[in-house]
């Protein structure tokens, strides 16, 4: 009787384990069907580590790696080929070239197209919301586990990094989708004045 009671019991953890697993490949092909289906995002976000805010401002991404973010004292800028970085306070401009092997850990890319494929993905229920998880297979990932919620357009809510030690959380808000950024967007003029340190 003990052994049947047993058998069950791995039955139910066995086949609740792959409806997880299943779930969770559901609703990542859902955020990177969306993904695909729009150029560009614009949103407010924030950034916290151990639950203290470092970051908050304006976040633009389009499709090929063009990225911005404006913040309170620093502008990071990037085409896709160059990116550049404006400190406010120092009046500086840091000149780099793109590197794709170390894309800017804002880079969406990563969270939607490059980290599932190296990690174990899964959901989990929390507070009645499925949440999507993505676990790393080794230690060679620079986190533990990420954790993404979506919204109701099947966009990134919130996005929660654990990397043993130390918690990233960062949370978007206010998005629109598919504007006319144009290109002049995603690249930088330095200020008359400001310093600049080219690295390319």
């Amino acid at each position: 009787m003990k052994t049947f009671i047993a058998s069950i019991f791995l039955f139910t953890v066995f086949t609740q384990s792959c409806f997880t697993k299943d779930k969770g490949e559901q609703m990542l092909k859902v955020l990177q069907d969306k993904f695909n289906s729009v150029s560009n995002v614009t949103a407010d976000f924030r950034q916290t580590v151990n639950g203290k805010v470092n970051l908050a401002g304006k976040f633009f991404f389009e499709k090929k790696n063009k990225l911005r973010l404006e913040l309170k004292n620093l502008i990071i800028v990037s085409n896709g080929t160059t990116n550049w970085s404006f400190n406010k306070r120092e009046n500086k401009v840091v000149i780099s070239d793109y590197d794709k092997e170390n894309p800017p850990v804002f880079s969406i890319n990563n969270f939607i197209e490059t980290y599932p494929s190296q990690c174990t993905v899964s959901s989990v229920n929390e507070g009645g919301k499925e949440i999507l998880v993505l676990t790393a297979k080794n230690d060679s990932m620079k986190f533990k586990a990420i954790k993404i919620w979506l919204n109701g357009e099947n966009l990134i809510e919130k996005l929660l990094v654990d990397s043993g030690g130390k918690t990233v959380e960062m949370t978007f808000t206010g998005y629109k989708i598919n504007q006319r950024l144009g290109n002049s967007i995603f690249t930088f003029i330095p200020p008359i004045g400001s310093s600049i340190v080219d690295l390319r």
